[in-house]
């Protein structure tokens, strides 16, 4: 139930007895209603590509309703996809302000905040998600716990939740590119090397950064076959930042 503060709309006494006597939707009850429209508008923009009547229809509905926590989550969304991180963030808060149990928005949350290299708070986030049994998705708390700590430069740690995620799910090749890095990091070349061609076997067709990373690590020991990996890289998927990093790799072979 929304604060009395929040209602818009003030009717008489008179016309409150008459809504009443005929059993007709109470204010709070107009205001949720027009709150869930506006609401479903904004949804129905965003499924369409159509952002800002996106934004436009979900302020309004959180002008009706602050506590509306789906309008909130996907501003957060529009937010956080536009790098908006700091309205997104709020937009997180104020869904787990209203909705503490709202597990997505809190893994949205820390993924925004390690997006802004926030490490910490972004650690205390998915502290919280990998003790909530509840959470449907534990994999991708641990593979970002762990991308938190790796970036704090704490390896074991960040290898023990990089670990779990793979052991969660099996085919997560994200998790063994980072038990990769974590390998590299600590100087550990065969290590780094094995995680790396594993991530390539679990995702062959869509997953470029192992070839990368791999085909960097064979090039700066001189293995030709670097050329390979460097090749790949671009063919997965030639117009990205990934792929022109590639590219000059190759210039210099």
């Amino acid at each position: 139930m929304w604060r009395r503060a929040m209602l818009v709309v003030m009717l008489v006494g008179a016309l409150l007895g008459s809504a009443c006597a005929t059993g007709g939707p109470s204010e709070e009850e107009q205001l949720e209603k027009s709150a869930q429209f506006h609401y479903d508008m904004g949804a129905g923009y965003f499924e369409s590509n159509e952002v800002t009547h996106a934004i436009r229809e979900l302020t309004r509905a959180l002008e009706i309703n602050p506590d509306h926590a789906q309008a909130h989550y996907l501003m957060g969304i529009i937010y956080m996809g536009r790098r908006d991180y700091r309205r997104s963030v709020n937009h997180f808060e104020e869904v787990l302000r209203v909705e503490p149990s709202f597990h997505f928005a809190r893994n949205n949350l820390g993924s925004v905040y390690l997006a802004m290299e926030r490490w910490e708070d972004a650690e205390q986030e998915f502290l919280i998600l990998i003790d909530e049994t509840l959470y449907t998705t534990p994999e991708l708390a641990h593979n970002n716990l762990g991308w938190a700590y790796y970036n704090q430069r704490r390896f074991a740690e960040a290898l023990e939740h990089f670990r779990m995620a793979a052991f969660l799910a099996p085919q997560m090749c994200l998790a063994d590119n980072n038990q990769g890095l974590v390998y590299e990091a600590m100087g550990n070349e065969t290590e780094a090397a094995r995680y790396y061609r594993l991530a390539i076997e679990k995702c062959p067709e869509n997953y470029q950064e192992p070839h990368f990373n791999l085909g960097k690590l064979m090039q700066a020991r001189g293995d030709g076959r670097a050329v390979e990996h460097f090749r790949r890289c671009v063919q997965i998927q030639p117009r990205n930042d990934l792929a022109e990093r590639c590219r000059q790799y190759l210039s210099v072979n």
